[in-house]
């Protein structure tokens, strides 16, 4: 399977090594966005986007329990667990799984800390359900010094899945990662499937990343067409990922709520923090669901299939769920003139033209306070919906009232729930 080109891995070095630069937004160009927008690119008022925003998002759908209020991520002094090569000082374990493991058998409420020297670690990682939660972070200058990952692709038979990921036995009866392989290896379907296609793959919740790269490396080369290869798959609540390289073909980072059972369900909510991080694929970079924040990052679409088409979220958010995902003062990249959009809903298990309202999925996502560069489709940035194939409908309401109340359901299921608000091209453009 082909590698990540030459070129591609330059361009995330070089935004990785400036991420700040790269997402930042310049103090001398103003939005020109205004409410209600257009059909096709439909904009919040000021007054709407106030709920629209990090302190909003991550509510429990548990009316008495206090929202997730996520802090900055503190590293010890002393990790729990260091990964590193032989003979290295103070390193426990030479592969990232074997410490992820040692992690988990300690059954600690506590949170483990996994450090992890710099180097190539090739091959996945499964991060199972555990009594407490664990942080993987990097010890090098920046993300680029620890990369993790391997190629892996939905296509895949179970055969060919099971050899690739598991060519040394690292995954064994009894080991606390092993109910994740079995579910992927037992698969009855033609090909593994998206979920499985996963380099890095985590159930935990409060699960901590940070200063690393976590890469799929199935490239271009793997052929035209749909190739999902996922670099990290998330099932936990109360993620965060701070400064971290994200890359991969289709569905780079992928968001669900499943259970133990490798199943998705319709009644639980994942919340996760992604800040100062570099996200890049070619087709629906962010998928799934769950409700995740986006701040300070750059998402970047490039491959050879980006002359025609190319999309950055696929949020496929249940409808009784009012927040799926949130970019905020991020940066968005595409190889390309004016082709690729900035995402399109996913309408899981709905067939074609099957879309039922308020019953079918019907993805959510803002954009906002970000810069959006010319490789998008300025007229039309939302994409149809994939399942359903519904067309993409934006709803602008009917104005305002003499209080100057939006006159619209935000949450309306005849509509798309993808908005915009306060975002601007580059300068010059």
């Amino acid at each position: 399977m082909n590698t990540l080109s030459v070129s591609r891995l330059a361009i995330t070095l070089l935004c990785s090594a400036a991420l700040t630069a790269c997402s930042t937004s310049s103090p001398h160009s103003a939005s020109d966005q205004l409410a209600p927008g257009t059909d096709a690119r439909p904009v919040l008022y000021p007054r709407e986007a106030e709920n629209y925003s990090i302190q909003h998002w991550f509510s429990s759908l548990n009316p008495n329990e206090q929202p997730w209020r996520p802090a900055a991520i503190v590293l010890p002094q002393q990790p729990d667990f260091v990964v590193g090569p032989v003979n290295a000082q103070g390193v426990t374990h030479h592969t990232i799984q074997a410490a992820v493991d040692a992690a988990t058998i300690k059954h600690a409420s506590q949170r483990q800390y996994i450090a992890i020297l710099p180097g190539d670690y090739p091959g996945t990682v499964f991060i199972p359900a555990a009594s407490g939660s664990i942080t993987l972070y990097g010890v090098g200058e920046k993300p680029a010094d620890v990369k993790i990952g391997l190629a892996l692709e939905a296509g895949m038979d179970a055969t060919a899945w099971r050899h690739t990921v598991n060519p040394s036995g690292k995954y064994m009866p009894g080991k606390p990662a092993w109910y994740m392989f079995d579910s992927c290896q037992n698969r009855r379907s033609a090909s593994v499937g998206i979920l499985c296609s996963a380099a890095v793959w985590s159930q935990n919740d409060g699960l901590q990343l940070q200063n690393l790269t976590i890469q799929n490396t199935l490239g271009d080369g793997a052929g035209a067409g749909d190739h999902p290869a996922v670099a990290l798959r998330s099932d936990g609540d109360r993620v965060q990922i701070n400064n971290v390289n994200l890359l991969g073909r289709q569905n780079t980072f992928f968001v669900t709520n499943s259970d133990i059972h490798n199943r998705k369900l319709t009644d639980r909510l994942t919340r996760t923090l992604v800040t100062h991080s570099y996200i890049e694929g070619d087709v629906d970079l962010v998928s799934g669901r769950g409700a995740v924040v986006f701040d300070n990052t750059v998402f970047r679409v490039v491959s050879s299939r980006t002359d025609r088409e190319g999309y950055v979220f696929a949020p496929a958010t249940r409808p009784n769920m009012f927040y799926g995902f949130l970019a905020t003062n991020s940066r968005f990249i595409a190889d390309g003139q004016g082709v690729a959009q900035l995402g399109r809903a996913w309408d899981v298990g709905t067939p074609v033209n099957g879309y039922a309202p308020g019953q079918s999925a019907n993805g959510q996502a803002v954009i906002r306070d970000s810069i959006i560069g010319k490789g998008f489709n300025a007229a039309r940035p939302w994409g149809d919906a994939l399942g359903s194939q519904r067309p993409f409908r934006g709803n602008i309401g009917n104005g305002v009232d003499e209080q100057g109340n939006p006159l619209r359901d935000l949450n309306d299921p005849r509509f798309n729930r993808l908005w915009e608000f306060n975002n601007k091209g580059q300068d010059g453009e």
